[in-house]
Parts: structure tokens; sequence; C-alpha cells
């Protein structure tokens, strides 16, 4: 078979410096790339007698030759550090090829790019980004590699949507989502087909009574979202709803802190981590939580994760999902908490 590959080596990379997504950035240290080092799991399945058309560079050619792959060949020369211009230019050079599938390792503004670009032929999304609104992307980067072995048999396609946000926006604690087009993916289990949603939350405050009247003497790292910020609100305080905050005793000792924050907390004390599922997707870790790296969450644990969510938006996930490399056993299933004391058992996929 035949694909096109390429990877936005800058994807990711705002998440763990609380920049709340990448499009404004720069890198210029490959070393420091979210994206590469997903690309590089992703690369070490890939058969032999496929071949890949690729950009040079860090966009792809680097990946595989570190890889010791050389069923590759370069297409399109782009620069470094390289933008959307090169991603662009790439997917023109594409089309003068005949490819089955295009793979790329990205996040939404990398959808964004690969709509403007009409391509025609379905995607597979290995997700690097930050916000990860589409419904384009694998669960992981496993599962890409799970997928990308049952490609080679017959696989249905459907069109599913791409979504992105404005990042200034996002920053200042305001979501605007807009909708930009559709892509065609592969009808598979190792895909994410659902956007993310948004649901009431007419259970938030009995979930943040119960957590207030039963919190210990620990650090609470708080999430993103409504329902998680309740709780930031029950206790008097008012933040950023896109943000992470730290409670002690009841008080708020930080905001919108970032992942280095968040590692120096955990690595000296016992600290506990109230998240909240993504509507419609269902990821805990992993997804629109990069400040919650492996190396912090391998310090919290799962015995000190609290995840909580309206039952609303509970019930209309049949799973909990984690992006997250950690060197902890993951159990089969998680318990969320859905109001004062009440909770439910979800099945976890890694």
């Amino acid at each position: 078979m035949n694909f096109g590959f390429f990877v936005n080596p800058l994807a990711g990379y705002g998440g763990a410096i609380n920049n709340k997504g990448s499009d404004d950035l720069k890198i210029t240290d490959p070393e420091k790339s979210v994206s590469i080092k997903i690309a590089m799991k992703f690369i070490e399945n890939v058969s032999d007698k496929d071949t890949f058309y690729l950009p040079s560079g860090y966009m792809g050619e680097y990946i595989f030759r570190f890889n010791n792959k050389r069923n590759y060949k370069i297409i399109y020369k782009s620069e470094w550090p390289s933008s959307n211009i090169d991603t662009l230019n790439f997917l023109k050079e594409l089309k003068n090829f005949s490819i089955d599938y295009l793979i790329f390792v990205g996040g939404d503004g990398t959808a964004r790019d690969i709509v403007s670009s009409k391509i025609e032929v379905p995607v597979i999304g290995i997700p690097a980004g930050v916000k990860m609104y589409s419904s384009v992307f694998c669960i992981n980067v496993k599962h890409a590699a799970m997928l990308y072995k049952d490609i080679h048999n017959y696989m249905e396609s459907i069109e599913s949507g791409v979504f992105d946000i404005d990042e200034e926006y996002y920053r200042s604690g305001l979501l605007k989502i807009k909708f930009f087009g559709y892509l065609k993916v592969p009808v598979s289990s190792n895909m994410v087909l659902t956007s993310k949603a948004e649901y009431n939350n007419d259970d938030a405050y009995d979930i943040s009574e119960y957590l207030i009247n039963n919190m210990d003497d620990s650090y609470y790292i708080i999430g993103p979202g409504k329902t998680c910020k309740t709780l930031i609100e029950s206790l008097g305080y008012k933040t950023n709803i896109l943000g992470f905050d730290v409670i002690k005793d009841k008080k708020l000792i930080a905001q919108d802190v970032d992942e280095e924050f968040l590692y120096k907390i955990s690595l000296n004390q016992i600290t506990k981590l109230v998240i909240s599922p993504i509507g419609g997707q269902g990821f805990v870790l992993g997804r629109g939580n990069k400040q919650v790296s492996s190396r912090v969450f391998d310090l919290i644990g799962f015995n000190n994760l609290i995840v909580i969510s309206d039952k609303s938006k509970i019930v209309n996930l049949k799973s909990l999902y984690i992006d997250i490399n950690t060197s902890l056993e993951i159990p089969r299933y998680l318990k969320v908490l859905t109001g004062y004391g009440i909770y439910t058992l979800k099945e976890l996929i890694k």
C-alpha cells in the first residue's frame, strides 16, 4: 500500500508550557517536540512492504531514517522550523501521487490544513495536539499502529468533522469552537469518531459539596472544565475555566499553572488530581490537559485520581480513555463521582 505521511513538529508543544495551544509558537529544538516523539513510536510498527511519501527533515524523513526505515520517498523539501506553509505545500505535492491513506501526527490545526488542501483520500490522525476537538484522530499512538495494520484489509470510510478554537479567546478562558469541514476516516474502534461536546452542569454542586466535605490535608490539583471549576467557585474563587488550579486546606494557592509547577508540588507531597472526562470523547488524561504529563501523573498515581462527571455526560460515554505514557499499572475500570457520594464504574481503555 502507498501512504502519505507527515508530522507537525509543533503540535502539542504549547500544552506543557500552559499556552493552551501551539498556533502562534515557534520551536527550534527538535528534542522539545512532543509530536516527533509520538511519530517515532508509530514508525516502529510500519511494514517495509509499504511505501511512504514524505516531506524532508523533521516533518518525516528524519523519523524514518532514525528508525532505519528505507521504504520512503521524499517529495517535498521542508524548512526548519517548519510551518503550516510546509504542510500545505507538501499536501499539494502529494496529490501528484497515488496513495491509499494519509497518516499525520498533529492536532486540530493540522487537521484544518488538511481540510483546506481538499485532499480526498481517508486520513488517520495520530493525536499530538493540545486541544483535540476534531473527530479524525485515533485513541492514541498504540491504537494508530493497530489501525495501520487493520487497513491492509478493506475498511469502510466515513466523513468526520474537523473543529478548532480561537486560541486567543481560549487563553482568556473563553471557548469559541468553529467547524472547518470534513475528512474521510476509517470506521474503526481505534478511532474517536465523536467530537467534544458540552453538557449541562446539574450535578456539579452536589459533587463539589461532597469533595469539599471530604478533603484531607493533601494538595488538590483541580482540572479544567465547568464541573471542576464549580468546585473552585464553591470554595469562593473564580479562575480560568481552561486552566489547572491547586487547592490546599480548602484555599486556592495557585491558579492556571503549568506542567513544571505540577511536577514540583507532586514531587514532595501527596497530591490528588480532580479531573472530568472530555464530553463526547471520554478522555481523562492526554487530551486537553497536557499540563499533567507522564512524569506528573506517575507521581500522583491512579489511587489519587478523582474523576468527576455530570450524570448527563457520563451516561453517554461507553468507556473512558487515556493517552499518556505511564509506568503505572493501568486499572481496568475507573470510579467516577457523579453526585453527593454517588459513584459509577466505567471501563478504561489505554
